[in-house]
Parts: structure tokens; C-alpha cells; sequence
């Protein structure tokens, strides 16, 4: 069986996902849609892709397509993802997963009343095999009962490995509207992380986000206020008992990058960059015990976003030819409770979660 992908979406497509699907097999692009239809057509033609789509909407509609990959910015995602199940497709859909619960609400509702489509969400971090290793190694009972988290990234790397400098021109992504921000763009990740490891979900959210460079110009020199996020600071309760701490910076200009450290009752394990992790039991030192990537210095941009994206996709073709998903797949419900949790962060109201 080979599975026909469309994209919605020519930026993180073109850098990262369409050259990890390089790597995956029974797979064949059909077609591409842009907002730009010359980004469109830029990219099909790079990448030798037959059909170039005037918007999502015709891309929707093509025969030709089996898989919808949403990877167009955020007010988009709920429009397409909703458009693309109820004409019959399965769905991919970029995170974060809309602009609000409410509209990933109706997205997993559509969802679910269609459970013979597959509809995830691109939370690829539940591939990358270290933070797969700390899942089975709390539920192996490996650091006893679960007491804290912290996690924390700063500076902010995008997740096609590209630094973000303090200057970065104004686009989409500082625009509070268009879904921009680091909260959604790796705050989301981290949330569901935590959920993913732990099995439990966020029952209280305390925290806030702030804006601290007000303008940006963007590439044509045009100057627009910044109303997206840049900093995130936040106290998760989680159902279990569990208390997450989160600290996100895309203006920091030093830092240890992406750092978590999970403390059990038993010992804690401590992942620090993209591929290190180590135990450590008390009154002992930490020891590695770091999983190897098969798939290191195999993608176009060779970082932990690219590569497990790569599992995640060759998982996902699986499971619409028929499997059962080898790993545990971010389905829309997911998606809609780590937005409820966005959503109180940006609220920054000490709100409960039922």
C-alpha cells in the first residue's frame, strides 16, 4: 500500500518534513498548497511534487490525496483539519493545535466521530528515543513515585535546528493572533511530554507569559507590534500529585538549551540537550544511559525535531495501512487538552482544570 500526501504548508515542510519522508517508506507526495502559491510551486518543484494546489481547501478535495499534512500556520489548522475529515482523509496536523480549546474542541469532536481515519497531532517527541526511554522507565518504576519536573529551554533553537537571534525580523510568529509564541511552539511539546511520561493530566495551571521586545520590523523593514509570547513561566499540578515547573525563553541569550530533570521518590533522570540522558539514585552520581538514534546524521537537518518526525511518519503510515501504532501517537483529544493548558498559561489566572 502506498499513502498519497498532501501538504498544507511550504515552510517547516520544505525544511524538515518533506526530506523525512525521504526515509519513510510507502509513501508518495500527490500535491502541496501554500498560502503563496509561488511557495507552492517552489517547493514542488524541488522536490518533484506532481501537483501544486491554488489553497488546502482544493488539496482537500483531490482524489489523488490520502494523508493531509496541516503544516500551515495555526488560524488555519482547525478550518483544514475539520475540512479534510469530513471529506474522508487522514490527518497530520502541525501543533500547536489551534488558536484556542474551543476550536480544538470541534476538531477532536469531528475526530472522534470518525475513528476509521487517522487523525494525530505532530507531537514527534514521543518518538525521539530518549524521552521515550524516560516513559518506560517511570512506568517500569525505575525512579519510584513521580514528586516534581522541571523544564526548562533557554536560548530558544527552532525545530529545524535554526538558532533564533535576538533581532529576528517580525513574522507570523510574533503575532499573538496567528498563534505565534514560544508557548505554543514548544511549550506545547513540553506539556505533553509530561503528560505522555506520566499518564496523568494537568489538574491546575499557575503561571503567566510576557512580551518584553514590544516591535519588530519585519523583512521589508515594515515595523509591527509583538503580541506573541517570549517568555513562559509556569507551575503544572498534574493529577497524579506530580508538580511540573516550566521556564521557556526565545530572548534569552545564554543557557543550557533543552533541560528536564524528573525527581521520583527513588531517584530522578535528567535529560539535557537533544540525546543524553542519565539516572541517578540517592546519594549517587548521575550515569548515562543515554539511548543511541539509529537515524543520527541521516536527515537533512540532523537534530532530535527531524529524526523523530521520521519515526513518527513511518508509525503513521503503519497505522492507515492497518496496524496498530507502534508507539502511542498524539491523537486530537491530546491536542485538546494541552491547549486547554495554553490557553490557561496565556490566561495566567491560576485556573483548574476538571
Amino acid at each position: 500500500m502506498t499513502v498519497r500526501v498532501g501538504f498544507i504548508g511550504a515552510g517547516f515542510a520544505r525544511r524538515v518534513q518533506l526530506p523525512g519522508l525521504r526515509l519513510v517508506p510507502g509513501v508518495q507526495v500527490a500535491a502541496i498548497a501554500s498560502g503563496r502559491r509561488s511557495n507552492a510551486a517552489a517547493v514542488a518543484k524541488e522536490f518533484g511534487i506532481p501537483v501544486v494546489c491554488e489553497d488546502g481547501s482544493e488539496l482537500i478535495r483531490s482524489a489523488d490525496v490520502d494523508l493531509v499534512v496541516i503544516s500551515s500556520t495555526p488560524p488555519s489548522h482547525a478550518r483544514f483539519a475539520i475540512a479534510a475529515l469530513e471529506a474522508g482523509k487522514h490527518v497530520l496536523c502541525e501543533k500547536p493545535m489551534a488558536l484556542d480549546a474551543q476550536e480544538a474542541q470541534r476538531m477532536m469532536l469531528v475526530a472522534e466521530q470518525r475513528p476509521a481515519q487517522v487523525s494525530w497531532l505532530d507531537h514527534e517527541l514521543r518518538y525521539e528515543p530518549n524521552r521515550r526511554k524516560v516513559r518506560d522507565l517511570i512506568r517500569a518504576g525505575a525512579i519510584g513515585e513521580v514528586r516534581h519536573i522541571e523544564l526548562t529551554l533557554k536560548p530558544y533553537l527552532r525545530g529545524d535546528g535554526r538558532p533564533q537571534p535576538a533581532g529576528a525580523p517580525w513574522t507570523w510568529w510574533y503575532d499573538g493572533d496567528q498563534g505565534g509564541g514560544i508557548l505554543g511552539a514548544v511549550g506545547s511539546h513540553l506539556i505533553d511530554l509530561c503528560r505522555f511520561w506520566t499518564g496523568s493530566e494537568v489538574s491546575r495551571v499557575a503561571g503567566g507569559v510576557r512580551t518584553f521586545i514590544r516591535e519588530r520590523a519585519d523583512a521589508a523593514g515594515v515595523t509591527h507590534d509583538v503580541t506573541a509570547d517570549e517568555y513562559v513561566s509556569g507551575v503544572l499540578t498534574l493529577s497524579g500529585g506530580a508538580v511540573v515547573t516550566l521556564t521557556l525563553s526565545s530572548v534569552a541569550h545564554h543557557g543550557p538549551g533543552h533541560l528536564a530533570q524528573i525527581t521520583g521518590a527513588d531517584g530522578s533522570l535528567v535529560l539535557s540537550g537533544e540525546d543524553r540522558l542519565e539516572i541517578g539514585r540517592p546519594g549517587a552520581a548521575l550515569e548515562d544511559i543515554s539511548a543511541a538514534d539509529d537515524l543520527s546524521g541521516r536527515t537533512t537537518v540532523n537534530n532530535m525535531w527531524a529524526r523523530s518526525f521520521v519515526r513518527l511518519a513511518r508509525d503513521l503510515v503503519a497505522t492507515i495501512g492497518g496496524a496498530r501504532p507502534e508507539g502511542e501517537p498524539a491523537g486530537f483529544r491530546d491536542g485538546w487538552r494541552t491547549q486547554r493548558v495554553l490557553d490557561a498559561l496565556r490566561a495566567g489566572d491560576g485556573t483548574p482544570l476538571d
